[in-house]
């Protein structure tokens, strides 16, 4: 018999054996107690999180012919069978590859048609958030008025996409992270059962990794199996290319005590044993995440099954909260930019070492003067006198005086008219990596979180729309280059340019030139600009500009966000 891959083999089949969605369970079980079953259902949630293992379990409860008190009888045939794919009346559609709104269609007139031999006829739609336009307008009116006989049961990773007036349809169950406990014990009960030699340590370490999707906790402990008789937490950093516990916090106390050299010996050494920098990058971060929260909540540290708590808390003595932070959010961007960078070492050794050119602080923080950086100008010194350079008040402040506050005053700078801008994006593109700066990109990064407020601004709504899509790729005192994961995207950017550009100019309180490319367009450029820049090969391209409009009568655009609302949901990368 060929071999069966576990989590296929352990997938449960009764929503007894379901762990990590203890309400969503519940309330289905009430459901079909109370005979309460809903014509439609979405389940939202990451991958491996039991969307699809559930639907499956509830079209065959609510089918059962011989229910006790309402409840499934659990020894029939439809009850007990594993695989749902023999019911004919379960029908699984992957939404993937069957989008368009032929099958839509063709499934409109199949659901006329009476069950077979169940009392439902039961279509689970995965990954229903690929559908296209035509497809959800075809399924709409089905989803309105569908036939007693049927049920359907919609699963996505990305409900966002889904428009609102299917989801308004539909009761909404939004699965959770399965617990890293609740993986631990299901993968102990299965190397249990498969005589599997684990050790606990390990079981933890593949909870974490899993990142609260069991399918790929079960996966990876099938995958460990194959390699070592007895799996230990070693076998788990060989296997994902990760380094040893040990040598990561050798390299972290290099990195905090400045010793460059052992520095640089040890990452030639990470590097020839062809470790993952990516992973190096997120293993280094979670362990001064957990150094920042021994400085800042002692308690909670204590009480906490954290691992390798001697060494948190060494490393912790010799950093304050203020450089914790700030090597925090340096790591944050390098684990970013390094996921895109085929120079993924070389960028892990300038971002460290970039840190041992100043003497006082372990973290240099450019300090680049904004026309927000007001605060900036109205420092205090150590002794409690203004700065001289400041302003004509030279009279010293008393150590008992109160301090006065100065109220910090925005200052909006209206965008210049008309708007001019080429449209040779290559060379803005050119001319936003010359001036790039990290300083810069943090500061739009962190003004694009009031985006949300534009959302229901009638101007500025379309722009706001299409900027909550967009990821900051670079961006210098001037430029900016924004990247989005479709093509489509970045026409809707380019149509929207007028009012993105005064939009930006809200946000950030200076003028910028947008330039919008795909994802996959940036991941082939950027090579190229960091190699020519490493080079001191670049250089500013005049620019020939010309006089852009605005679009504000589109409405296409504006029919787009009537019909599926302007409300983003935040996605986990």
């Amino acid at each position: 018999m060929a071999y069966k891959s576990l989590y296929r083999k352990y997938r449960p089949s009764k929503f007894e054996d379901v762990y990590g969605q203890k309400y969503i369970v519940q309330t289905l079980c009430n459901a079909i107690e109370n005979n309460k079953i809903s014509h439609a259902y979405l389940f939202n949630g990451t991958r491996g999180t039991g969307k699809t293992t559930i639907a499956k379990i509830f079209a065959k409860m609510v089918n059962c012919p011989n229910k006790i008190n309402n409840k499934p009888c659990g020894m029939c045939e439809i009850c007990t069978c594993e695989n749902t794919d023999e019911i004919p009346d379960i029908i699984e559609i992957d939404a993937a590859s069957n989008n368009g709104v032929d099958e839509i269609r063709e499934l409109k007139n199949k659901i006329k048609l009476m069950p077979v031999s169940c009392k439902y006829k039961v279509y689970i739609i995965d990954e229903v958030h690929m559908l296209s336009t035509g497809a959800f307008n075809a399924l709409l009116k089905t989803l309105e008025e569908p036939p007693e006989h049927v049920i359907f049961i919609l699963a996505t990773t990305e409900p966002q996409k889904i428009p609102i007036t299917i989801i308004s349809r539909c009761q909404r169950f939004d699965f959770k992270k399965i617990s890293e406990q609740d993986i631990v014990n299901r993968l102990r009960y299965i190397s249990e059962c498969e005589n599997i030699n684990v050790t606990n340590e390990a079981l933890i370490e593949i909870a974490k990794i899993s990142g609260g999707a069991m399918r790929d906790a079960i996966g990876l402990l099938d995958q460990l199996s194959s390699y070592s008789d007895s799996i230990s937490i070693e076998d788990i950093y060989v296997l994902k290319g990760s380094i040893s516990i040990d040598t990561l916090f050798l390299l972290c106390d290099f990195y905090v005590n400045r010793k460059i050299d052992e520095l640089l010996d040890l990452i030639e050494n990470i590097y020839n044993e062809g470790k993952n920098f990516n992973l190096l990058v997120d293993d280094i971060l979670n362990v001064f995440r957990n150094v920042l929260i021994c400085k800042k909540a002692r308690i909670y540290f204590d009480n906490k099954n954290i691992t390798n708590k001697e060494k948190i808390i060494d490393l912790s003595n010799k950093l304050d909260e203020n450089e914790t932070e700030k090597i925090i959010f340096k790591l944050e961007e390098l684990s970013k930019n390094i996921k895109n960078s085929n120079y993924s070492r070389i960028l892990f050794e300038v971002t460290l070492l970039s840190d041992f050119n100043n003497k006082d602080n372990l973290i240099v923080e450019d300090k680049i003067k904004t026309n927000n950086d007001i605060k900036d100008k109205l420092n205090v010194n150590k002794n409690n006198k203004p700065d001289n350079n400041i302003g004509n008040n030279k009279e010293e402040k008393k150590p008992n005086e109160q301090k006065v506050e100065v109220e910090e005053k925005q200052v909006e700078i209206k965008p210049i008219e008309p708007i001019k801008i080429t449209k040779d994006k290559n060379i803005l593109i050119n001319n936003t990596i010359v001036q790039a700066s990290t300083i810069y990109k943090k500061n739009a990064t962190k003004a694009f979180l009031n985006l949300d407020k534009y959302l229901i601004d009638e101007k500025y709504r379309n722009a706001a729309t299409i900027l909550k899509d967009a990821t900051i790729a670079a961006t210098s005192i001037d430029h900016i280059l924004l990247t989005y994961k479709y093509a489509g995207m970045v026409e809707e950017n380019d149509i929207e340019l007028y009012n993105i550009m005064e939009l930006l100019s809200k946000l950030l309180n200076t003028n910028y030139k947008v330039v919008a490319i795909t994802e996959d367009e940036w991941k082939i450029e950027r090579p190229k600009y960091i190699e020519l820049k490493k080079q001191n090969k670049l250089e500013i391209i005049e620019e020939k500009v010309e006089e852009i409009t605005s679009n504000t009568n589109n409405e296409e655009v504006n029919n787009l966000i009537d019909m599926f609302g302007s409300e983003l949901v935040e996605m986990e990368g």
